[in-house]
């Protein structure tokens, strides 16, 4: 039996969500769910391969994703990367 999400399809449509730690585990589930529903996923963490490799599984589920490393750790690396985030989408 496939996965089928109890939330309505476009729950999310026409929206960016950030998701940290969207490299893997628990954010990559949850980035993968937000996609299935609509939303342009905006992944974070640590490792850029990983964020690009989630991205390009939802895209090939026909969302939409775009990554970008960022240690949440460090204010200033945050604050530039909010920045950036602010640009791209």
């Amino acid at each position: 039996m496939s996965y089928r999400s109890v939330f309505k399809p476009d729950l999310f449509a026409g929206q960016n969500i950030i998701v940290t730690g969207g490299g893997s585990g628990i954010g990559r589930c949850t980035a993968h769910e937000l996609a299935s529903l609509g939303a342009r996923v905006v992944l974070v963490g640590r490792k850029q391969e990983k964020l690009d490799n989630v991205a390009a599984e939802i895209e090939e589920d026909g969302g939409q994703a775009i990554g970008f490393a960022c240690d949440i750790r460090d204010e200033e690396v945050v604050k530039a990367t909010v920045a950036e985030i602010y640009k791209a989408v």
